[in-house]
């Protein structure tokens, strides 16, 4: 006889008590990010990624100016020095863009050097934080403005899983997102979709949207547009213009548009409508 076993349930990592699981996944991640790309051939090195402005050498400048820009923001936040006013997610991916080409003219092991020292003095900080400062501490962010430190965390994570599915695109391998990374994210990625959203694509739109995910427990999230803004809310509607039923690694590509994932079901122009709301990062 046979039993199958269901996948864990989800740990909140907004909440202290899963820091931990939050930090094994980023070191987790990160790992098998720098792996790649050490291995990679020089031929590789220079290989086109899914994102338009990167090849693979980019990646690994963004990962290296993401983790040296966040050891920044904590000083910055430690110091309690002034902060400019955020930047906004529309400037973001055109910002990040440009800044890893800078890169291009260091030395590559140079780049993968300062990567890993980095990104190890980056993960010490989040070792560090209490159970006051998970949720506690503000931590500036010249895009989004002020989180909480475990969004710092968080942010690496998401940047960690979905550019480990570029690198494996861009590498030949098969491309995936890991389940339990990609099973974590899932709030996150509601969140993603509201900073992403463009309200003046939304001028007279009315929708209500049931989002289904494959994830440790089959679930639904409620998603309305009205009045120019986008909620979010776990647990189904009673009524939905249109549902969406996701894998739970296909809804975070999807959020972050490497992919349409999922099925679609519903009033179709309502599922175009709410497919055309979101600006690209």
């Amino acid at each position: 006889m046979t039993t199958t076993s269901s996948p864990p349930a989800r740990v909140d990592v907004t909440q202290y008590a899963g820091k931990d699981t939050l930090i094994r996944l980023i070191r987790q991640e990160y790992k098998q990010a720098f792996d790649m790309l050490v291995a990679a051939s020089e031929q590789q090195w220079h290989a086109q990624t899914p994102c338009d402005m990167w090849e693979v050498r980019d990646m690994a400048g963004h990962l290296l100016d993401a983790a040296y820009c966040y050891l920044g923001y904590f000083k910055q936040g430690e110091y309690g020095w002034p902060t400019e006013e955020p930047r906004g997610m529309r400037a973001y991916g055109e910002g990040l863009g440009h800044s890893a080409l800078e890169y291009r003219d260091v030395y590559r092991w140079e780049v993968l050097g300062r990567l890993d020292a980095c990104a190890e003095l980056l993960f010490s900080y989040f070792d560090r934080l209490t159970e006051d400062e998970w949720a506690g501490r503000l931590v500036p962010h010249k895009w989004v403005g002020p989180v909480p430190a475990f969004m710092m965390a968080a942010f690496q994570l998401m940047d960690y899983s979905v550019h480990n599915w570029d690198l494996r695109k861009a590498l030949g391998k098969e491309a995936f997102v890991e389940r339990e990374a990609s099973d974590t994210l899932v709030p996150f990625m509601f969140g993603l979709m509201q900073i992403c959203f463009a309200p003046e694509l939304a001028e007279g739109l009315n929708l209500t949207v049931d989002v289904q995910i494959s994830t440790s427990d089959d679930e639904h999230w409620t998603v309305r547009v009205a009045s120019g803004a986008l909620t979010f809310a776990p647990g189904a509607p009673e009524n939905a213009d249109a549902s969406f039923t996701f894998p739970c690694h296909e809804f975070c590509l999807d959020v972050y548009q490497r992919l349409q994932g999922g099925q679609a079901s519903g009033d179709q122009a309502a599922i175009d409508n709410f497919r055309k709301l979101f600006f690209t990062i």
